[in-house]
């Protein structure tokens, strides 16, 4: 007989009925069963090619086969059984799967009056449900995820043991009878109804313009209308003066009203249903929601509950937002009530891994992931290395890697690491929780950003001495350029790495870099950068980006004659005199090559933003003004300075110097500071400047990969600016220069962890 060993997102998504189903229409005897190692295995008597050729072809939506190993085996059969999953074995590779939006079948018996789960709001199947936002531990069976605390009742028993049924094996199933259900409190925690006629008080609440916290797959949203009155006082309560609030829509035709949906579409409508943020059809509508931006995050319905809320509501779009505090993570249980809100939709289903929202963007016709979550988590990407290694991210939008088997698996995004509950009750426990489920009882390597001072960098340290394992330290824009070097399983690449702030080898803050990485040599170059401006006051100019402006214009004129009309824009107590005065003693000042606060001072000079109230507003709201333009030919110098680095840098060195190229800038600034105050549109400025930046940066990057022969690889929140995307990509057709970018893991600081992990390709673990 034939052993098949299938690896892949192979349990809770209906896969053993599947092959059962499978196996008994070709006639075959044997076997299907899951071993305690995250992967099937099945026993045929015959056809293995055939099987396995349907097997891929007809596999449930929702899961994914890597590999398939076939081998012969002694067994005898006189049928073809489902057999109880096997024990969990130790030092094994084993995921749960990802959380995914309720099925068609399911919505359609959700709303059938004759139907024993009409109206009922934890309705699911083996295609649909919540997954891993449950699971507790290995083999993902009902006994070992929160479904365990609601025993099931007799007919969902017999569902879940009927291997004809939809349900068969569905470890979510539940009912009115046996499963969990929602709960409606004030905030005085008083029960105000339960089930269904929670849901509808909660809708009706919702229309009247009132705040409730909506527990769902994963953690808590805030539900209110998107009436600019209501979300300006929800800003209030959460302390989010601008960052944009995501919103719901009631169902396709009703987003296609308001916002431009085109390739976007199939991901709207995906089983992951993540935020997508997309163009608005009117710049000036949902103003509170998304305040001075032309795009909007919009996703639609994808638990029962959303669907029931919209039935029961007039509104087509609600704000729904993650329940949580700046900074801090989302909540998934009762310390939703330190919010102040008027009501709380509670169920309870207790959730075992808070997992946020999926955010996507469209550049330029490319889908990039700009934060990922729900419905990606987890997934397991192949990478050829013999050792076992933890990269634990950047400080900001994080998230961790874990190498094992060679196989990668990323967890959740994380979020801010500084602050003290992300980092104490949400990056501990998921670095817990993956660590038990992959059984990494040892760790070759312990991987972390190069600053010193990331809670992340201090965690490493004490980690590698409690595990004896190897700290690796990776320099921030060098990880990001492995990131889609990890993606494209590339050796050599000429990196664009664009972001607001990382901390670089020689300890000034850099973000506008053009790096050659040649994994197999150890060679780490920085070939190229933007030319270095001071921020005046530190983390302070990257809160308020007049700052930067002014570094710019003084360091090129020596005087500030040009932005005396921005005065008015100072802070209470704070002059240009004494930005002046910093500036000739060079104190309270450190040295940047950021392409983000560079942004920020363009959007300063064109009084779009004076102040930062979240990671990238300036440049966002720059962007969102902005006319595509060519820009004049780039200015380009070059500084011999510091330039091969070692791959496994300890915090500061000094590189071994050579000629590194310079995009020069302040020029470029002072004539378009000077363009402006003639009146030329701003628009237009805005355009030519990210456009500058890009092809400059780009021209560097282009000029050595042609001589070299190797590709660009672009990443970093800058890199989902549309224009500055775009005009990389224009230059490197220029050249004839391939490009490539993020679209697995994240551009930004969420898919750090994933580039550096990808240095375990090529370590050895005696040097």
């Amino acid at each position: 007989m034939y052993k098949l060993t299938v690896k892949g997102v192979v349990q809770g998504v209906g896969f053993r009925p599947f092959v059962y189903r499978l196996a008994k229409s070709m006639g075959l005897k044997g076997y299907v069963r899951n071993m305690g190692n995250g992967t099937v295995e099945i026993v045929i008597d015959r056809n293995p090619e055939l099987f396995i050729e349907r097997m891929k072809d007809e596999k449930p939506p929702i899961s994914r086969i890597d590999e398939v190993f076939v081998e012969t085996v002694e067994f005898e059969a006189e049928d073809f059984l489902i057999l109880r999953s096997a024990e969990k074995k130790a030092d094994a590779l084993s995921l749960p799967p990802p959380d995914v939006a309720i099925c068609g079948k399911c919505l359609e018996e959700l709303f059938d009056e004759s139907d024993r789960r009409y109206l009922y709001s934890f309705i699911s199947c083996t295609d649909c449900g919540a997954r891993f936002s449950v699971a507790i531990t290995l083999p993902y069976d009902r006994e070992n995820t929160t479904f365990s605390e609601f025993p099931l009742c007799e007919e969902c028993r017999n569902e879940y043991e009927n291997v004809m049924d939809r349900r068969y094996y569905a470890q979510s199933i539940a009912c009115p009878k046996c499963g969990p259900d929602y709960l409606l409190f004030n905030h005085k925690k008083e029960r105000l109804a339960e089930g269904y006629e929670a849901i509808k008080m909660a809708a009706r609440l919702i229309d009247s313009s009132h705040f409730i916290a909506v527990k769902g797959i994963g953690g808590y949203h805030i539900a209110c209308i998107t009436d600019d009155d209501v979300v300006f006082e929800l800003r209030k309560k959460l302390r989010r003066e601008q960052q944009p609030f995501a919103i719901m829509a009631r169902n396709m035709e009703k987003l296609k009203e308001i916002a431009v949906v085109n390739a976007e579409a199939n991901e709207l409508e995906s089983y992951i249903r993540p935020i997508v943020v997309l163009k608005k059809k009117n710049r000036d509508a949902f103003y509170a929601v998304a305040p001075e931006l032309d795009t909007i995050g919009v996703m639609l319905p994808y638990s029962p509950a959303h669907y029931l809320l919209f039935e029961n509501m007039k509104a087509d779009f609600i704000v729904m937002t993650s329940a949580n505090l700046p900074g801090e993570p989302m909540f998934i249980d009762d310390g939703v009530f330190e919010l102040d809100l008027d009501y709380y939709l509670v169920h309870n289903l207790r959730i075992n891994n808070r997992i946020d929202d999926s955010v996507i963007k469209f550049v330029n016709g490319r889908r990039m992931i700009i934060r990922k979550s729900r419905g990606f988590i987890p997934h397991a990407f192949r990478l050829e290395s013999r050792y076992n290694g933890v990269a634990l991210g950047a400080e900001l939008y994080n998230s961790i890697c874990f190498l094992k088997d060679s196989m990668i698996i990323q967890s959740q995004y994380i979020g801010n690491t500084a602050d003290f509950r992300t980092f104490n009750e949400f990056f501990k426990k998921s670095l817990n929780f993956f660590q038990n489920f992959l059984s990494m009882d040892s760790v070759d390597f312990v991987f972390c950003d190069l600053h010193p001072l990331y809670n992340t960098s201090q965690f490493a340290e004490k980690l590698v001495e409690k595990i004896n394992a190897r700290l690796i330290r990776i320099q921030h824009h060098f990880a990001h350029g492995m990131s889609v070097m990890n993606e494209k399983s590339l050796d050599r690449a000429v990196a664009i790495s664009v972001d607001g702030v990382g901390y670089g080898y020689d300890g000034t803050i850099w973000g506008g870099e053009v790096i050659y990485i040649d994994l197999e040599e150890g060679r780490f170059e920085r070939i190229g950068r933007l030319e270095d401006f001071r921020l005046i006051g530190g983390d302070l100019a990257g809160e308020y980006p007049l700052r930067i402006l002014f570094s710019l214009v003084y360091d090129y004129l020596g005087d500030y004659d040009l932005l005396r009309g921005y005065e008015k824009y100072l802070r209470e107590n704070e002059n240009f005199e004494l930005f002046e005065s910093l500036m000739d003693r060079n104190l309270s000042t450190i040295l940047s090559t950021s392409t983000g606060r560079m942004l920020d001072a363009a959007s300063a000079m064109l009084e779009v933003c004076f102040r930062r109230t979240y990671e990238g507003e300036p440049a966002m709201k720059l962007e969102a003004i902005a006319v595509d333009t060519d820009p004049d030919g780039p200015e380009i110098g070059g500084s011999r300075e510091g330039r091969v680095y070692p791959v496994f840098a300890d915090r500061v060195v000094d590189g071994r110097k050579g000629e590194v190229s310079v995009l020069k800038t302040k020029r470029k600034f002072v004539e378009c500071l000077e363009r402006y105050a003639d009146g030329e549109d701003r628009g237009v400025i805005a355009g030519e400047i990210i456009a500058y930046l890009a092809e400059g940066l780009a021209e560097i990057a282009c000029r050595f990969a042609e001589r070299k022969g190797l590709p660009v690889v672009l990443s970093g929140g800058v890199a989902y600016n549309t224009i500055f995307n775009r005009h990389v990509y224009k230059k490197a057709e220029e050249y004839g220069v391939k490009v490539h970018i993020n679209e697995y893991t994240a551009a930004g600081d969420n898919g750090i962890s994933f580039g550096q992990i990808y240095l375990s390709k090529y370590l050895d673990v005696e040097k």
